[in-house]
Parts: structure tokens; C-alpha cells; sequence
């Protein structure tokens, strides 16, 4: 009885999980499981998020990201410029570092910061900005967006000819960004944990090095096998407790939502919708696709069947302003709030719900703003 109350326990913390787990197993039954699915799963991906969680957990058990944090502290003064300060730091991250790559990085920080500062009420804004950003961020290089790579490399585009594409939403999303931003009240900050840092040097200089085979991992430089051998064992070495401190429900959400969108892009009545759509309509055909099967199942999917490259390219990344679950980085999101919620205690006016309601809130202002206007850009350069 009470291993099952414990699974229920489980399940009910890491809904996102169970909810990603429950539309993998229901749409295999559209889809029966063969040799197909194997085509599903972004390895490099997976094994991004996965080693960089572990490399994060070693960060977190030296204490790393209160040294960060009290450094924040001195450096910004008050509330509007450190919560700018890391919503920009995970945007700049998010140009080569991937959007997930950014987030999984920076959230913890943020956390710390507005924990130790006493300013805990500002961690939903703060979060799903850091997402926003993220996203967004990633919009202006090949890189800084999975689905980006993959039109990037599809449709064997010119880097400038993406510059030109991307430029104007870009900017426009970078406005509204920092106009958002500036409704944060200033007010003065001090940090209030007094408790001496348990920071190693030798650790950290080893687990930075760590962080950067996980961004050329992202790169494409070292092969993502090499970079789990190293990682792995590097890791078990320094800190074997870092193992137990890594959520691997996040990997694992991954997974299921790559089944899902999957199967879905596999179902002749969703194929055959798209057809009907796609050539004349391939801008908010797309917007549409990822409110359901996120961006790159969308940009994967849609690049089969048009040869509308920049309307397509600029749909897919806008469309992250949209549910929670349109972007895997919005999912991420999440998570680590619901953490938050559980190590501070909150109330339920500040849980789950409240968040994804903050952040669908945010999500569909922005979208109206910037989608339109995305828009009219690829009109305005020719497109």
C-alpha cells in the first residue's frame, strides 16, 4: 500500500512527466511500435540535457551558483537589474549554447539569486522570461534553436540568407523583451544567506571544462559519445553523489514527447490536414502545428512537403509564444518551478497552475505582438 502511494506521490509531483508518458503510450496505439520509431529521438539532444543535468548537479553541490549569486548581488543593486541580468545571460546563452542547454543552466541560478535576496515572488516573472529569452535568443544563429539546425541544414540555406530572414523578428523580440523588463520595480537587494560557501576551485575549474564539451557536443564538434565516456567518468570520479542529485524525469519527458509528436507526424489524417494547408498557408499552418507537437517535430514534419523555407523558418520560432508545451523548453520550465514550489513551500495560489497560467498569459500577448509582425517582415524583405 504504501509503495503504491509512493508511485502515486510520484506521478502527481512530475505531472508534466506523466502527462508526456500518457499521449506517448495512447498514440502508440495509432502508431504500433516497428523499426520507425528509432528515427524519433534527437541523440545529441538527449545526451546534451542529460550530461549537462549531471554537470549542473556537481556545480550545485559545490555551492557554485550562491558564489555566482552573491557576486549578482554586488555587482546589481537592485531588483530590476539582476532579474534583467538573468533573463540576458540565459538569452546570450541561448545563441550557441541551445535554448534547453541555457535554461537547465541558468534557472538554478535565478532561483538562488531571488531565494537568498528575498525576493522568491519574483520567480514565476523571472522564469518564464528566462524562457522567453531563451527561445527567442536562440532565433538569430543556426544554432541557438534545434529546429533552426535542421531547416538550417534541410533546405541548405546561406548563413547570410538566415541573417536576413531572421533579423527583423529577432529585433522586434528583443524590444519587447527589455520593454517587458522594465516593469520590474526597482528596489534594493542584499543577500541574506551568511553561511560560509562550500566552493571548491579545482571542482569547478574541471566541471567548467565539463560545461564546454557539452556546448561543442551542441556544436557538433565532439561526438556526443565521446562526450558521455568523458563526462561520465570524469563525474564519478569528483562526485559520485552528483548521480542522485540529476532529475532524470526531464530526459524522459523528452523521450515521450519525441514519441508522441512522432507517431502524430506518422497518422495519414494528420498528413493529409497538413497537405491541405501547408502550401498556401505554410506560415500559420506551422504556428498551429507546433501548439500541438512543439517546434522541431513541426519543422521536421512541414519541411517534407514545402518549399517555403523562410515562412516556415520564422513560424517555427515564433510559435514558441504560445502554450507551455510548444516549446520542450517551456516544459523545462516547469519542472523547475514546480521544484521551487516544493522546496519553498508554497501555496497553491503559487503552484503549478498559477505558473502555467502566468505563463500562457505572457505567451499570447507576446504572440500577438510579435507573430503579425514576423509576418509582415518576410513580406517586407520579399518573402
Amino acid at each position: 500500500m504504501k509503495t503504491i502511494k509512493n508511485i502515486g506521490s510520484f506521478f502527481k509531483t512530475n505531472f508534466i512527466f506523466t502527462v508526456a508518458i500518457v499521449a506517448a503510450i495512447i498514440s502508440c496505439f495509432f502508431v504500433p511500435i516497428d523499426s520507425g520509431y528509432l528515427n524519433y529521438f534527437d541523440i545529441d539532444t538527449l545526451a546534451c540535457i542529460t550530461l549537462l543535468l549531471l554537470v549542473i548537479a556537481g556545480f550545485t553541490n559545490i555551492e557554485f551558483f550562491q558564489k555566482v549569486a552573491r557576486w549578482l548581488v554586488k555587482k546589481f543593486k537592485n531588483t530590476r537589474s539582476v532579474i534583467m541580468c538573468l533573463i540576458f545571460i540565459t538569452y546570450v546563452s541561448a545563441l550557441v549554447n541551445a535554448n534547453d542547454m541555457s535554461l537547465i543552466t541558468f534557472l538554478p541560478l535565478a532561483y538562488i539569486v531571488l531565494k537568498y535576496t528575498n525576493n522568491i515572488r519574483y520567480v514565476p516573472f523571472t522564469f518564464i522570461m528566462q524562457n522567453i529569452a531563451s527561445n527567442l535568443g536562440g532565433m538569430i544563429t543556426p544554432i541557438g534553436n534545434p529546429q533552426n539546425l535542421y531547416i538550417f541544414s534541410f533546405y541548405d540555406m546561406g548563413i547570410l540568407e538566415f541573417f536576413k530572414i531572421m533579423a527583423i523578428p529577432t529585433l522586434i523580440a528583443l524590444i519587447l523583451i527589455i520593454v517587458v523588463c522594465m516593469f520590474v520595480k526597482k528596489e534594493p537587494l542584499q543577500y541574506e544567506d551568511s553561511e560560509a560557501v562550500n566552493f571548491s576551485v579545482p571542482k569547478a575549474i574541471i566541471y567548467g571544462i565539463l560545461f564546454v564539451i557539452t556546448i561543442l557536443v551542441v556544436l557538433g564538434v565532439i561526438p556526443w559519445w565521446i562526450a558521455t565516456i568523458i563526462i561520465v567518468v570524469t563525474m564519478a570520479i569528483c562526485d559520485i553523489k552528483a548521480y542522485l542529485h540529476v532529475d532524470y524525469t526531464i530526459p524522459l519527458t523528452f523521450v515521450a514527447f519525441f514519441i508522441f509528436s512522432g507517431n502524430l507526424s506518422r497518422i495519414p489524417a494528420v498528413i493529409n490536414l497538413m497537405q491541405s494547408f501547408i502550401n498556401d498557408y505554410t506560415f500559420i499552418t506551422a504556428y498551429i502545428s507546433c501548439q500541438f507537437i512543439s517546434n522541431v517535430p513541426t519543422a521536421v514534419l512541414l519541411s517534407k512537403f514545402t518549399i517555403n523555407y523562410p515562412h516556415l523558418l520564422v513560424s517555427v520560432n515564433v510559435a514558441s509564444l504560445g502554450i507551455i508545451f510548444s516549446s520542450l523548453s517551456g516544459v523545462i520550465a516547469l519542472k523547475e518551478y514546480i521544484k521551487v514550489v516544493k522546496k519553498e513551500k508554497l501555496s497553491r495560489k503559487r503552484g503549478a497552475w498559477y505558473y502555467i497560467g502566468m505563463d500562457t498569459l505572457f505567451n499570447v500577448v507576446g504572440a500577438i505582438i510579435l507573430v503579425p509582425l514576423s509576418y509582415l517582415s518576410l513580406l517586407l524583405i520579399g518573402y
